[in-house]
């Protein structure tokens, strides 16, 4: 594992996460702040042993993993209190979103052990009560509670999402899928599943790259 991060570091850290979030809509307490820091902190230290991701730089993943996250905490209110993230890899978005959300239960799935391991570590050392790990593929799991909402974030083609993922969600449940780019071979494909509701553009700061949520309905459930 990597050398723990300094307090120094944590600092310089918790100040850029504090000066991005205020340039957003996402409401936050100081504690909150604070748990995100340490997240970065433990991504930083546990990423060279495990490979979780390809963004080295701390202040890169404040940007990339924290910020790109956080950016949909507003349209998760009102969606009830029990939301899959689907492919959630090192627990992005579903631990940023479990700290800005005590009051929301997410489960968060992966088929890739080692990356849940990692979950599992931060759950731990955030003390976080409102997260429940699946490791398992999505067309596998049967929940006892299907999902209010289901999340994904550069998982899968829309379509994909809502194939494997269909038996999970409640009825009138909705998908926000987190994309970069959508192609219309990708939306033309999704219209014998479901729906597009809506496509909000989300603003990331300090990342000039495009970022949109596309919120989904099943056909069956309109």
């Amino acid at each position: 594992m990597h050398k723990q991060t300094t307090s120094a570091e944590k600092s310089s850290i918790l100040a850029l996460i504090k000066d991005l979030m205020s340039k957003t809509e996402v409401v936050y307490t100081e504690e909150q702040l604070d748990k995100l820091a340490t997240l970065v902190c433990l991504l930083s230290q546990w990423n060279n042993a495990l490979n979780l991701t390809a963004i080295r730089d701390p202040k890169q993943m404040v940007v990339k993993h924290i910020l790109d996250s956080a950016v949909v905490s507003p349209l998760i209110q009102n969606k009830g209190n029990n939301i899959a993230d689907v492919g959630t890899g090192a627990g992005f978005p579903g631990l940023v979103l479990a700290i800005l959300n005590p009051q929301i239960h997410f489960t968060l799935i992966d088929s890739i052990a080692k990356k849940l391991s990692f979950v599992r570590t931060a759950m731990v050392s955030l003390k976080l009560q409102n997260v429940t790990i699946i490791n398992d593929r999505c067309e596998n799991i049967k929940p006892e509670n299907k999902f209010d909402c289901i999340l994904s974030r550069a998982f899968a083609p829309l379509s994909k999402i809502v194939e494997w993922c269909q038996d999970l969600i409640a009825a009138n449940g909705e998908f926000i899928c987190m994309k970069a780019n959508l192609e219309e071979d990708e939306l033309r494909s999704l219209q014998d599943f479901a729906k597009i509701e809506e496509t909000i553009e989300l603003k990331v700061p300090s990342l000039d790259e495009k970022r949109q949520a596309v919120i989904l309905k099943l056909h069956t459930t309109l």
